[in-house]
């Protein structure tokens, strides 16, 4: 087993040397990573590459609708399904109001004519939820009777079987904070008795919209409404079943749906056959007399004989063996002065789609033209299954591994490469979805694999050609002249401004309080072996905080953070107050341990901390020998640190925060502030703040004691100060103690004082 493994690890080992081989690893981590995000939808990133993909699918159906070579292609596929569109034109024609809703006769007579002309389904998409107006108006009549215009529709219903009524859901969008349930719309009872009752004559004719308004995707079924045969199958899946003439089997474990011969899933992307009018579109007022629009006068002649009328009717019929749809051509024509469009469906009767823009909609019916027109002929576009981005990720993680491996050290030629290879991915996708309609990935295997894996690649290469540089300069240290070798160290290490640089930083000054009142009985050994034990404690819990220990100085250590690697001020401050308080705990604890020499040892720490611009570098006085070399920190963040700590004494503090320290720490740690004065004779005021304890952690009394504290101090400042005296009053008969509130209470005091001693000075005459 020990040998296996020292094997393995012996492979690993010169493996990791190999740059082909490091190449080859790191873009099959990029590509399972980007496996793991598609996988699991991981927010934000998923959604930009899903966005994308869709994005690029647009563009390609868009430049093949523009294709010289595509026109005869799309002829074929939009030939078997014509729109009837009820338009102001016909409005007006006809002399219709659009404010009242057309009589139910005429969609009778309309059907009638397109049953005459041979079609051989008829599609049903206008808002037949309600009855007639003249049934509702009339006052007489019984609750359970049926007005004569919706009779003669409901008759034309009965006679006529190759009809599908459109059916609609209403989806409240949840991201719009509606609240309302969702509802359901179905043509008039009647009308569906007329029917026969008949399920597979009544289609869902939702129309999905995504987040970014373009209709893309369409659902063959509805599962939530697989109790309902009205609202299971959509409208454009009951039109291709009349059609083809059989019944579709749905398995739901595969999200499959079984046509005559043709397997189609659930869910597809619609391939629009192209924009707006790509179908044979006729007005309604052409469609009610069709054979005078399409027919010439011969033909009409011929028709009117007995034994050949139906035969040339359907033959000169534009309508003849096709799908004829019935629906609103333009959104405008709605009428949107009451509450319920009256000549329209109430749902949306136009999209924003691929191919067609925000200003220049595309009616519904067209979209269920384009599904009706991808279910006849087998042409959607199948969504791209987790197994097609399986594969394009690995092919193009493993091609762009082998490119860089044989590339090494050759940025420009791999990056050539690399476009070359990004340019034919994109090239055999756009050659598979005209020629064959299948969309693979894209996107992702390009700007998610294989771009980022030549970035990484390329940093991995350089910082091993760095450390190897290093290596061969500590090398060339023992062979050849120090002055030389201190120019090339200094050349590498100025990256890290070593030789000198401006920063933020944070400060911390800590030191052992009173240390040498409490040790002083006690033997110089025992001294020097309590103090460095503290000094240790103190030593590396800055070293646990990710600080550097700048120096020693008066009993305790000058620790900074933020250089000479950068670190974000909030994450530096933190650090050094979350380091105090260890000091702290750790010196406290270690005193319960040292009784030995002492009937008791109560050593305490206390600190400075600041936040600001400071001077950072090597200090080597004069010489290059890193036996005398020391990274310091030099400015004011280091003179007021001084200062702050020795502050602890007069204020009866541990830990004494700067302002810039404080703003930054004040979220995740317990501060107050307790006074302002001069520093430094620096000539302005600045405030000092109190470090307590984390977030949370302070005793409820105490919790209470520090809000009123706060009041008490808003209340100084504003000027308030016999509100301010009442308060710090308040404050020491709840916690005796404590010192800045004795401090602020005797400040007060004193200002009423001198206050009264004003106002009697001026009533003396």
């Amino acid at each position: 087993m020990k040998e296996g493994l020292a094997k393995i690890s012996k492979v690993v080992g010169v493996s990791s040397k190999d740059l082909s081989w490091r190449a080859l690893a790191v873009c099959f981590c990029i590509g399972v990573a980007v496996l793991f995000i598609e996988c699991f939808n991981i927010p934000i990133v998923s959604d930009a590459l899903t966005n994308s993909e869709n994005s690029l699918t647009d563009h390609f159906i868009r430049f093949r609708d523009g294709l010289e070579s595509y026109k005869e292609k799309r002829v074929a596929d939009t030939d078997s399904v014509v729109l009837v569109t009820l338009d102001p034109e016909s409005a007006r024609r006809l002399g219709l109001s659009s404010k009242k809703p057309w009589t139910r006769t005429l969609f009778a007579t309309l059907i009638d004519q397109l049953n005459k002309g041979g079609a051989a389904v008829i599609g049903f998409d206008v808002d037949l939820e309600e009855p007639s107006a003249d049934t509702v108006k009339d006052k007489g009549a019984q609750e359970s009777s049926i007005d004569r215009d919706d009779e003669q529709l409901a008759e034309t219903f009965k006679s006529v079987k190759n009809i599908v009524l459109s059916t609609n859901v209403d989806s409240p969008d949840p991201q719009s904070g509606n609240k309302a349930k969702t509802r359901v719309h179905a043509p008039f009872e009647p009308f569906v008795v007329a029917l026969g009752a008949d399920g597979a004559c009544l289609g869902n004719a939702y129309i999905a919209v995504d987040k970014d308004g373009l209709v893309r995707k369409t659902s063959l079924v509805f599962e939530k409404f697989g109790h309902s045969s009205a609202f299971y199958k959509s409208f454009s899946l009951r039109l291709a079943e009349k059609f083809l003439g059989a019944r579709s089997m749905v398995d739901q474990s595969h999200d499959r749906v079984f046509l005559k011969d043709k397997i189609l899933p659930a869910e597809f992307r619609i391939n629009f056959v192209g924009g707006k009018g790509s179908f044979t579109t006729i007005p309604l007022w052409r469609a009610l007399e069709w054979q005078k629009h399409f027919q010439s006068a011969a033909t009409i002649a011929k028709a009117n004989s007995a034994d050949s009328a139906d035969t040339t009717t359907t033959n000169n019929s534009p309508f003849a063996h096709k799908v004829v749809l019935i629906g609103f051509g333009e959104s405008s024509f709605i009428d949107t002065s009451s509450n319920q469009p009256r000549q329209a469906a109430i749902y949306e009767s136009s999209y924003a789609t691929p191919v067609s823009d925000y200003d220049n909609r595309m009616p519904a019916i067209e979209v269920q033209a384009n599904i009706v027109s991808n279910l006849i002929n087998g042409k959607c576009l199948p969504p791209a299954s987790r197994w097609k981005m399986i594969i394009a990720v690995l092919i193009a993680a493993l091609a762009c591994g082998q490119v860089m491996g044989m590339l090494v050290g050759r940025p420009m030629s791999s990056l050539l490469s690399i476009a070359g290879i990004s340019i034919a991915w994109f090239a055999l996708s756009f050659f598979l979805f005209l020629n064959l309609g299948q969309v693979i990935p894209t996107v992702v295997p390009i700007a998610a694999v294989i771009l980022p894996a030549w970035l990484l690649v390329l940093a991995d290469q350089n910082l091993y050609f760095f450390r190897d540089r290093r290596r061969h300069t500590r090398l060339f240290r023992s062979m050849t002249a120090k002055h030389l070798a201190r120019q090339i160290d200094r050349a590498q290490l100025a990256e890290l401004g070593l030789d000198g640089k401006r920063s933020q930083v944070t400060v911390m000054v800590c030191r052992v309080r009173d240390f040498m009142d409490q040790v002083d009985p006690l033997p110089p050994d025992r001294i020097f072996q309590i103090f460095n034990d503290c000094l240790g404690i103190m030593v590396n819990q800055v070293f646990e905080h990710r600080g550097i220990v700048d120096r020693i100085a008066s009993y305790g250590v000058i620790a900074f953070w933020g250089a000479p690697l950068p670190l974000p001020g909030q994450d530096q401050a933190t650090q050094a107050a979350q380091c105090a308080l260890s000091i702290k705990d750790a010196i406290n604890n270690y005193c319960e341990t040292q009784t030995q020499d002492l009937a008791s040892l109560a050593l305490k720490s206390s600190c400075g901390i600041e936040t600001g611009e400071a001077f950072c570098g090597t200090i080597d006085a004069g010489s290059r020998d890193t036996q005398f070399a020391q990274y310091s920190v030099m400015g004011d963040p280091v003179e007021r640190a001084l200062a702050l700590e020795a502050l602890n004494n007069s204020y009866g503090t541990s830990f004494i925060l700067g302002a810039g320290t404080a703003r930054l720490v004040e979220e995740t740690l317990e501060v107050r502030q307790i006074d302002s004065l001069t520093l430094n004779g620096s000539g302005e005021r600045q405030s000092l703040y109190e470090l307590l304890t984390t977030k949370g952690s302070l005793p409820a009394a105490m919790e209470e004691a520090i809000a009123i504290y706060r009041s008490a101090r808003q209340s100084f400042d504003d000027g308030d100060i016999k509100e301010a005296e009442q308060l710090f009053s308040t404050i020491l008969r709840m916690v005796p103690s404590d010192q800045p509130t004795s401090i602020m209470l005797k400040r007060c005091r004193e200002l009423l004082s001198d206050s009264e001693e004003a106002v009697s000075s001026a009533k003396l005459p």
